[in-house]
């Protein structure tokens, strides 16, 4: 008897199988591209970042070697297009930075920073442009303001709910601002000006100057530079370290604790600044810090004996519920002058790159030549100011 046996089922069961197993296939390179992208996704990103931190270490090396190495410094200073380039360090493995300092003007220069990052075959590259641009004027304040925000890269003056006050018997003062100038619910007496070289706007106020007030204020307000912290023997942080009053924000916070009057030149170094809360500190000279001071509960005096004197910092000034009595110089060289339900008397003048009162009561007397004092006591060149411009990605 013979057995007919069906091939047409066993075909069908083999392209079953086939079309099965090309699916799985088709499943599994899909799975594994997806699982590949995410990893080359993951591993670029990680490159990236590596790239972008090394960029990053290309700007601070430049902005150092402006402010210390002599060869970097001069041309940065006095050169119209001159170039320093320094050359490319390796930082990691497969990780490295090339950075160009390229003057536009004396004393600008633009800074080109690229980070890269090998990963085999591919380079992830990252670059930082930078603007750096510093006061090379005489030490001579060439203003007649009491209160300036000055360029480059200045803030706007912003008084509020507030009195400031000029007394008699001091040099004649004007207010000046490179930006704006705001003054709501405030009473404001000067003697001279009030100036602007963008606008100026009043809101229930009452506003008493000697002179005019003027918006859009043609004659740029630049702020003067201070030597803070380079090799120059005349710098503030060397006149600090030659009188035995040069300190970390911690040494220097911990010395509040036990001491509440210095005499001299005191240079504290480094972001944390100095904090002075629930004291009375008295000052016989200058404070000069790197970092913000910050001033809560207290009161803070600082005396013109001796000669320079004043507070200078290149970070913030906050004043809250304190009693502030300055004779000489605030210097707010990078950001920001605020105060909050504080009486501050100012003899001398402020300088700031901002500066905001709020419910607070403010008398300022101009005394230009202590001004000069403190601006020629640092040195004649100032601590550069950087404008951030762009980064730019590429792979």
């Amino acid at each position: 008897m013979l057995i007919k046996r069906n091939t047409t089922s066993k075909g069908f069961v083999l392209v079953s199988v086939l079309v099965i197993m090309s699916v799985l296939l088709v499943i599994a390179y899909y799975l594994a591209d997806v699982l590949y992208s995410e990893y080359s996704i993951a591993r670029n990103q990680r490159s990236a970042s590596i790239a972008l931190n090394l960029a990053e270490a290309g700007t601070q090396e430049a902005i150092w070697r402006i402010q210390n190495d002599s060869s970097a410094r001069d041309t940065f200073l006095n050169s119209l297009d001159g170039q320093t380039i320094i050359p490319a360090k390796n930082l990691t493995t497969g990780g490295s930075y090339t950075v160009t300092i390229q003057n536009i003007a004396k004393a600008t220069a633009t800074i080109t920073s690229t980070g890269y990052d090998k990963l085999g075959t591919k380079t992830a590259q990252r670059k930082i442009t930078l603007n750096v641009t510093q006061s090379n004027k005489p030490t001579t304040y060439p203003y007649e303001a009491a209160l300036l925000v000055g360029g480059p890269s200045s803030g706007n003056i912003y008084l509020h709910n507030m009195t400031l006050n000029y007394d008699d018997g001091y040099d004649p003062a004007s207010i000046a601002s490179a930006g704006n100038i705001n003054i709501g619910n405030a009473t404001i007496h000067v003697s001279q000006d009030i100036l602007a070289n963008k606008s100026i706007a009043v809101q229930n106020s009452t506003v008493d100057q000697g002179g005019t007030q003027q918006q859009n204020y043609s004659t740029p307000f630049e702020m003067p530079g201070i030597d803070f912290n380079s090799d120059s023997p005349s710098s503030y942080k060397s006149l600090a370290i030659a009188q035995g009053h040069y300190y970390t924000s911690d040494q220097f916070n911990n010395l509040l604790e036990v001491q509440t009057t210095f005499n001299g030149i005191f240079y504290v170094a480094g972001a944390g600044g100095v904090t002075i809360k629930n004291k009375s500190i008295t000052f016989n000279g200058a404070l000069i810090s790197e970092g913000s001071v910050n001033v809560t509960n207290a009161n803070l005096n600082i005396f013109h004996n001796p000669a320079p004197s004043g507070l200078l910092t290149l970070s913030n000034f906050n004043v809250t519920n304190a009693n502030i009595h300055i004779e000489g110089l605030l210097y707010v060289g990078v950001l920001s002058a605020a105060s909050n339900n504080a009486n501050i008397t100012i003899i001398g003048a402020v300088l700031a790159h901002d500066f905001s009162g709020n419910n607070c009561n403010i008398t300022l007397n101009f005394k230009k030549d202590w001004v000069n004092e403190t601006l020629s006591g640092g040195g004649v060149q100032g601590t550069p100011v950087i404008k951030f411009q762009h980064w730019e990605e590429e792979y």
